[in-house]
């Protein structure tokens, strides 16, 4: 026991750690830019033999990538949804006084509850999917085989497995964030002036960026299932509204700073 203390001592002590970087961050260590910068990650038995910088590396890449997928869809998506008829209707004063007002039961908050529908529409989106993601391995087979000009099945598979990936670690993420940050942001029932949201900012800021990587995410699954975009676009449409209405609660979320993710220690997503 006391080797162990005494090596925690050490790294605590290590100036290459970021104080607070996991503090708002989401949890997904595998993808992460920053573990070799992360004292709790450092703490932790891992199973991936890689050195930290050399996976956050890879890592870094993996975002700047789907960064691009959100940057190129997202005009596109909005016109999309308004093609089919599937419009964010501006809010009303007294809907964004009602997205302003603080629950004891932070779940009961509108943001939440929108979460977590959210959440249950995707899973029960995955337990349909099946069928489909068969048929689209059996086509990027094909293709394969066929060496088809201009086609890249195997980037295709690797894309697709990386948007699966990214909206089942956010489906849950969301909502926490999102819960936490209300919680965090007081329960009296009215927004206090005087009080320190940083903490609720912070949180919904995290919230706000699983938000972000999963509409980009859904892009990507729409553009390989086009078949299934009576589905998909729902879901499009959902998370941009609460996209809009977590950034009307929390005005200042996007503009907080958190360490090593917003302090030139790493290149956002």
């Amino acid at each position: 026991m006391a080797a162990r203390r005494r090596s925690l001592k050490e790294l605590a002590g290590d100036p290459q750690f970021i104080s607070g970087v996991y503090n708002y961050c989401d949890r997904w260590c595998e993808r992460c830019p920053l573990t070799s910068r992360c004292f709790v990650y450092a703490t932790e038995p891992q199973e991936d033999v890689r050195e930290p910088a050399s996976r956050d590396i890879t890592n870094r890449a993996f975002w700047e990538r789907l960064g691009e997928i959100f940057r190129e869809a997202h005009e596109v998506l909005d016109e999309m949804l308004r093609e089919r008829g599937i419009e964010l209707a501006p809010l009303d004063p007294e809907a964004e006084r009602e997205l302003a007002r603080w629950h004891d039961d932070a779940w009961s908050h509108p943001c939440a509850v929108a979460a977590d529908e959210y959440r249950g529409a995707v899973e029960a989106w995955f337990e349909q999917a099946g069928p489909r993601f068969q048929e689209r391995g059996e086509e990027l087979e094909r293709q394969d085989r066929m060496g088809l000009p201009g086609a890249d099945p195997e980037g295709d598979a690797r894309r697709l497995q990386d948007a699966t990936e990214v909206i089942r670690w956010y489906q849950h993420q969301i909502a926490v964030k999102i819960m936490r940050a209300i919680g965090s942001a007081g329960s009296d029932g009215a927004i206090d002036p005087g009080l320190d949201c940083s903490d609720a900012d912070g949180s919904a800021k995290a919230g706000l960026i699983g938000i972000d990587r999963s509409l980009a995410a859904w892009s990507e699954m729409l553009r390989q299932l086009p078949d299934d975009e009576d589905r998909i676009l729902p879901l499009l449409a959902a998370l941009s509204r609460l996209r809009r209405d977590v950034e009307v609660t929390f005005p200042s979320a996007r503009a907080f700073i958190r360490p090593g993710f917003d302090t030139g220690d790493v290149v956002a997503a």
